[in-house]
């Protein structure tokens, strides 16, 4: 009986560390998206983007250190443009634009 629950134990635990150790995605890492902007809300420096294949929707702020334009980006966005780039996630759940630029 001990022999059996150490054996499952030993397989929960290394099933728990295979899918902690599988590439999340956690506050800080650079993640990759493309879409299309669904709303551009200037003075607040967001845009809306939706992934047209997942149809997920979030919005990244846009600030000075976004590359390659900073807020100069924003300013030409508009609604159904194609736009790629990179966000990071902060701790408080914010996507913020570390690359944005129009395909």
């Amino acid at each position: 009986m001990k022999r059996i629950f150490r054996t499952s134990l030993l397989g929960i635990m290394l099933v728990l560390f295979c899918f902690l150790t599988e590439g999340i995605a956690t506050a800080g890492d650079a993640v990759s998206f493309s879409g299309v902007v669904k709303k551009v809300i200037a003075d607040k420096n967001k845009v809306g983007i939706k992934d047209p294949e997942t149809k997920k929707r979030f919005t990244v702020i846009v600030n000075a250190e976004t590359q390659p334009d900073g807020l100069k980006t924003l300013a030409s966005l508009k609604k159904k443009d194609k736009v790629e780039g990179k966000y990071t996630v902060t701790d408080a759940g914010l996507y913020i634009a570390l690359e944005l630029m129009k395909k």
